[in-house]
């Protein structure tokens, strides 16, 4: 997180709804972070990435896109 993301205690209490708008923000005192708000849309998609990083056909596809061994093709070109 930005130090421009992190707000303070009291920041927060006063705040609260606009920074709600936020995806994400962490919430300090005295310096030092103390908690995290994360988004539930910044949550799904932290688990959806676990869940592709977890799936070796999917690792093997990214280990090829990026190495170059991967082929696109245009979509009216796929034959169904």
């Amino acid at each position: 997180m930005s130090k421009d993301s992190t707000v303070t205690v009291s920041q927060a209490q006063a705040q609260l709804p606009k920074q709600l708008n936020k995806d994400s923000f962490a919430i300090s005192r005295h310096g030092k972070v103390i908690g995290v708000y994360l988004s539930r849309d910044r949550i799904e998609a932290l688990i959806e990435t676990m869940e592709l990083l977890g799936d070796p056909s999917f690792m093997k596809a990214l280990k090829d896109y990026k190495s170059g061994k991967m082929k696109f093709v245009d979509m009216e070109d796929v034959k169904w």
